[in-house]
C-alpha cells in the first residue's frame, strides 16, 4: 500500500520547474524540456512502476504519442495503479491532457511529494523498463503537436547525427587548411587564410 500525501501551500516544496524537470529526467533517463510535455501521463505510469513494480501494466502505456485519446488511456492506467495501491488522489485528467503549464506543474509537485514518501531507493532502469523508448522533446520531439507551446523537432536517430557531425567537423577542418570556411550548408562565405598575408 502507498503512503498518501496531501499538497498544500504549506507542505509543497518550492522547487523550480527546472529542478522538477531535472528530477524527472534523472529518474526516468528522459530528455523533457518543458513541464507541458508530461501531459501524456506516461511519466506518471512509469513512476508508479518504479515505486510499486507491477502496479501498472507498463507494456500498455503509450510513451510516444501525440493523440489526446491515448493520453486519456495512459491516465486510466495510472488511475488503475492508484486504485490498486490505495492512493486516494483524484487525477485531474481533463486539465492535464490540455498540456497547460500550471495544471501539469501542480500535479508534478504533488507527485514529487508522493514519490519522496514512497520511494525505497531500489535500482530501476527506466529506459530498459519501457522497452528502450526515448522520452522528451530533447530526444526526438515526440509530444503533443496540438499544443502550440510544444514545437516538434525533426526526428533523427542519435548515431547518424553523431556520425554526420563528425564528418562535418572533418570536412570543415580540411577546408580550413585550404583557407575556406563554410559557414552554413546554404550560404557559403569564402575567407582567405591568414597565412596568405
Amino acid at each position: 500500500m502507498a503512503v498518501n500525501v496531501y499538497a498544500t501551500n504549506v507542505t509543497t516544496d518550492n522547487l523550480s520547474r527546472h529542478d522538477m524537470l531535472a528530477w524527472v529526467n534523472d529518474c526516468l533517463q528522459s530528455s523533457f524540456t518543458k513541464i507541458e510535455e508530461l501531459c501524456t501521463g506516461a511519466v506518471y505510469c512509469q513512476f508508479m512502476d518504479m515505486l510499486f513494480p507491477g502496479s501498472v501494466p507498463l507494456k500498455r502505456v503509450k510513451f510516444r504519442t501525440n493523440l489526446e485519446h491515448e493520453y486519456i488511456q495512459n491516465f486510466k492506467i495510472l488511475q488503475g495503479g492508484f486504485k490498486k495501491m490505495s492512493v486516494d488522489k483524484v487525477i485531474p485528467v481533463d486539465k492535464l491532457i490540455k498540456g497547460r503549464f500550471q495544471d501539469n506543474f501542480e500535479f508534478l509537485q504533488w507527485f514529487k511529494k508522493f514519490f519522496d514518501a514512497n520511494y525505497d531507493g531500489r535500482e530501476y532502469d527506466a529506459y530498459e523498463a519501457r522497452g528502450c523508448i526515448p522520452l522528451g522533446s530533447g530526444v526526438d520531439g515526440t509530444h503533443n503537436l496540438s499544443n502550440p507551446q510544444l514545437v516538434p523537432l525533426p526526428p533523427q536517430s542519435k548515431q547518424p547525427q553523431m556520425q554526420q557531425k563528425h564528418t562535418q567537423q572533418r570536412n570543415i577542418s580540411s577546408r580550413q587548411q585550404q583557407g575556406i570556411l563554410i559557414v552554413s550548408s546554404q550560404c557559403c562565405l569564402l575567407y582567405r587564410s591568414l597565412h596568405d598575408h
